[in-house]
């Protein structure tokens, strides 16, 4: 009878293991060139019916803008869609530019600012404290300040808090970069203060891990629901009545990235749409259903920028070299309309952008760049090299017809939004300091708020009397 030679065995034993182990290496290797990569394989995707279809289509502004909004009282302005109606805004800044009204100083963070009934909010952190702060529009004196602790050291950039209060019906909404969720509600006298109505610790709550850069959601409110992204197991998008803090509903366990959720009609049904960091949700509003779920994933769940409602479509772009999709919303159902990844049309990283009359103005990650919305292409030429190439990064408001730009290094621009003839009505350099002006600005009334990471400044270009 044939014998095993001495150690055979021992070495079959090794053979395997070592297969194993390679096998173990070449799967932990795939998981983090996909982690690092996620959007290595993604390619161009168009649907040319419904291509067609949608270059026939009115794009009815997201909310149907008025022109009567008097004040800003959330993120991104009165209809969450980066648009001031103008009122009062002088234009011709190459002869008439801002001036200074006022300059004070702030705490860090990139909080942006509402304003609403004569008053001032926004957020910042000083001395290891998150603060919840209320000034005067016309000066920037203080009214009054809310402050709490909050442990920032798991956060990267740990300037200070990203989101910007919500005001509304007599509260203040605001979310901190640690995860502190508060409702104050506003006093009833002058010289009074804020009281606490209620407030939620979102990351222990929902079993949220606090993401590489802070929780950046501002809080959406919906008819008696105010809605925050936790990105946690136990609820990524969570709805909570306004009143009382009790939570409505709670949905999907997807990971945060920084994005703010945003309200619309599509299809005939009311919704909220919400990208986390790594879909695209359509929610019925009232029951927290998920109607849709497209996915989209970014390197770093690096999903900064709002969704943008044109119709019953929705846009949404991403940095890391992602890149954008279009998709038409049927009620509880999405058709990706183009999926153009990378660089091959727009790729907004800190800032969303804003529409009109079809056209998106933006940044394709450092450069202004106005895209048709209906054929999925950029417009050749606007706005021309000499602008493009001298902004890097920055954010857009939408300001009447006008286009207000605020570059990371702090210069502001003002253009047209007219696709055929790009026009600069004005430029000025170093209204901020630094390299990460990253607050959106806000406008009332002829008055812009801008902010570094040191002081606010309010701008007046109100038409001359």
């Amino acid at each position: 009878m044939p014998t095993r030679p001495p150690g055979s065995r021992t070495r079959r034993y090794l053979l395997i293991l070592g297969l194993l182990g390679i096998a173990g290496l070449l799967m932990a290797s795939w998981w983090l060139f996909r982690t690092r990569f996620p959007n290595f394989f993604d390619s161009e995707q168009v649907d040319t019916a419904e291509l067609e279809k949608l270059k026939g289509v009115n794009l009815r502004q997201g909310n149907e803008r008025t022109p009567d909004a008097k004040d800003w009282p959330q993120f991104r302005g009165p209809l969450r869609d980066g648009w001031s109606p103008g009122t009062n805004f002088r234009t011709n800044w190459n002869e008439s530019p801002p001036t200074v009204l006022w300059s004070k100083p702030c705490g860090g963070g990139y909080s942006s600012f509402a304003i609403a009934d004569g008053r001032l909010y926004t957020m910042d952190r000083l001395d290891g404290n998150e603060r919840i702060r209320c000034l005067n529009p016309d000066s920037g004196d203080e009214i009054w300040t809310h402050d709490y602790s909050a442990d920032y050291k798991a956060i990267g950039y740990p300037s200070g808090p990203r989101a910007t209060p919500t005001i509304h019906a007599g509260f203040v909404y605001a979310v901190g970069a640690a995860g502190q969720f508060t409702a104050l509600k506003l006093p009833a006298s002058p010289g009074e203060k804020p009281t606490v109505a209620w407030q939620h610790d979102l990351v222990v709550d929902y079993q949220a891990p606090v993401p590489t850069w802070g929780i950046a959601c501002s809080p959406l409110i919906e008819g008696d629901l105010v809605i925050v992204q936790p990105g946690g197991k136990k609820g990524s998008v969570v709805a909570f009545d306004r009143t009382t803090g009790d939570r409505r509903w709670a949905c999907e366990s997807d990971p945060s990235g920084y994005s703010s959720p945003v309200a619309a009609t599509l299809g005939g049904v009311r919704q909220i749409v919400a990208v986390t960091g790594k879909s695209i949700l359509g929610i019925r509003s009232t029951t927290g259903e998920v109607l849709w779920k497209h996915e989209w994933v970014t390197a770093n769940l690096g999903n900064i920028a709002m969704p943008v409602i044109a119709g019953d479509y929705v846009f949404v772009s991403s940095g890391y070299n992602k890149g954008c999709v279009t998709l038409r919303i049927s009620g509880d159902s999405a058709k990706v309309v183009y999926f153009q990844p990378g660089a091959k049309l727009m790729r907004n990283h800190h800032s969303t952008s804003v529409h009109k009359d079809g056209f998106l103005f933006g940044f394709d990650d450092r450069e202004l760049r106005c895209v048709d919305l209906r054929a999925g292409t950029a417009v050749p030429d606007w706005p021309p090299d000499e602008v493009r190439n001298r902004l890097g990064k920055g954010s857009c408001t939408l300001v009447g017809d006008s286009l207000l730009c605020l570059s990371e290094r702090g210069t502001l621009v003002l253009t047209n939004t007219d696709p055929k003839n790009f026009q600069l009505l004005g430029r000025i350099d170093n209204v901020l300091i630094g390299s990460e002006c990253w607050a959106l600005p806000a406008v009332v009334n002829g008055k812009i708020y801008l902010r570094d990471a040191g002081k606010i400044v309010c701008l007046d270009a109100q038409v001359a009397k």
